[in-house]
């Protein structure tokens, strides 16, 4: 007997056993405590989709382009609790989104919610945003001795939408910007984009005097060939729309079918509003220009004429315009051009301030904008189809102007100034469609 109570094997797995109660019930409450964590990832997960399928919907509502309307009939609520039952998180009984995973009845105690809402700042900023917030509630097991009886889990996202704080004035549709020689683009209050992908989406190619003090944009990225130009091009973006598009569809469909009158007699062009009719061959350009001509047929610009006033031109059914002599051209866009009852309000509304318009098919060549030292175009330029080598706008141009161009391609090829102030009309003077995208990002 006296051996047995002096006996101590046994005595350390008694204290290893009295040890792990507490050992095992930390770690089941920290398994507890891990399940609330994954719960959490992905109740965040949710709510950061719901917020940006929001804002995505919100952005549609206020697309930029005049003109461009959003087809999508759910409301910014139902986009985001669509996208949130996607993930499996729906409010009691609200499960019959499109793709939903969300179950249709949950276990006892088990609860989520879902709200969307659309916020006019955030964080005292003023803007359109969407915040999501989703919440799972379920019973507490091990934690109850914590004095928890449920635990709620709650996650917040906030997605704003934003455009380009500069709208460029410069938009190449699918090819690179590329600027050659020594060209020198002076473009405070405006910046300059290209939708190509291309490693030279914005190019460079010349000496390193080449300067460029605008705000530029690329889908893809940006090369040079000496100095530092690339340093101030953000590359990677997104597409920006094309904003005339609608013109170029209504400039498709016409034809000289659509004018009342035959092509206008005399060999001198003469506007829509002068003659109802469409300048076919190849008319001699008058010296004041002023109202909306049409042309179709191959027309050419040779010499050096003088060639002023406030027009708009339009080149449709395959017209070509071809500039082979230095003219000097100083010209305005018309604020409200006219045109074939063909053409609806709406495509005449996106024609202000548009100074030439050409739908010629695309050739390597593409089209030539230019014009002596003391030559300005001030509206929008807009070649959808095929390049435009710009040959630019002089000092002497009017210093708040509306210098646009929109164009398949863009090179410039010697110095130019690009504004695009005066495209924003004051009241009753309308405005330019200008090139911008609307971006959405998680904020919170």
């Amino acid at each position: 007997m006296r051996d047995m109570l002096r006996c101590r094997r046994g005595s350390a797995a008694f204290a290893t056993v009295v040890a792990l109660v507490p050992l095992i019930g930390a770690m089941a409450l920290g398994g507890e405590a891990a399940s609330w964590y994954v719960t959490k990832q992905r109740a965040q997960g949710a709510a950061d989709a719901a917020a940006y399928s929001g804002a995505l919907r919100l952005a549609c509502d206020k697309a930029p382009q005049p003109g461009v309307t959003c087809s999508n009939t759910q409301s910014v609520d139902y986009r985001g609790k669509q996208v949130a039952a996607q993930n499996s998180f729906c409010n009691s009984g609200d499960t019959s989104y499109p793709g939903a995973t969300c179950a249709t009845s949950l276990p006892a105690g088990v609860s989520k919610s879902v709200q969307i809402a659309t916020l006019g700042s955030w964080n005292g900023t003023a803007g359109s945003y969407v915040q999501a917030t989703i919440s799972q509630q379920q019973p507490a097991y091990l934690a109850q001795l914590l004095g928890l009886s449920t635990i709620n889990v709650v996650a917040s996202a906030v997605a704003g939408v934003d455009s380009l704080a500069k709208p460029p004035c410069v938009l190449a549709l699918k090819d690179p910007v590329t600027f050659q020689g020594s060209a020198n683009v002076s473009s405070p209050t405006c910046g300059i984009s290209s939708n190509s992908a291309a490693a030279n989406g914005i190019g460079f190619i010349g000496n390193s005097g080449i300067s460029v003090n605008a705000p530029s944009y690329t889908v893809g990225s940006c090369s040079q060939t000496g100095g530092s130009q690339c340093t101030g091009v953000k590359t990677y973006q997104q597409p920006i729309p094309d904003p005339l598009s609608a013109v170029a569809a209504a400039m498709a469909a016409l034809s000289t079918k659509d004018f009342p009158n035959k092509a206008c007699s005399g060999s001198t062009a003469v506007s829509y509003e002068a003659g109802a009719c469409y300048n076919s061959g190849n008319p001699t350009f008058p010296s004041t220009m002023s109202g909306t001509y049409y042309f179709t047929g191959n027309v050419k610009l040779n010499g050096s004429p003088t060639i002023k006033g406030t027009a708009t031109l339009i080149f449709f059914g395959g017209a070509t315009f071809t500039v082979t002599g230095t003219p000097t051209i100083q010209l305005t866009a018309m604020t409200s051009p006219t045109g074939p009852s063909t053409l609806s309000s709406t495509v005449k509304a996106l024609m202000t301030k548009l100074l030439i318009y050409d739908d010629e098919a695309y050739t390597k060549q593409g089209v030539n904008i230019s014009g002596t030292s003391t030559s300005y175009f001030n509206g929008t330029v807009y070649v959808p189809n095929t390049p435009v080598t710009y040959g630019g706008n002089s000092s002497g141009a009017p210093s708040s102007g509306c210098y646009q161009v929109i164009a398949y391609a863009v090179s410039f090829t010697g110095s130019t100034t690009l504004d695009n102030s005066g495209c924003i009309g004051s009241a009753g003077s309308g405005s330019a469609a200008e090139p911008n995208i609307q971006t959405v990002r998680l904020v919170q």
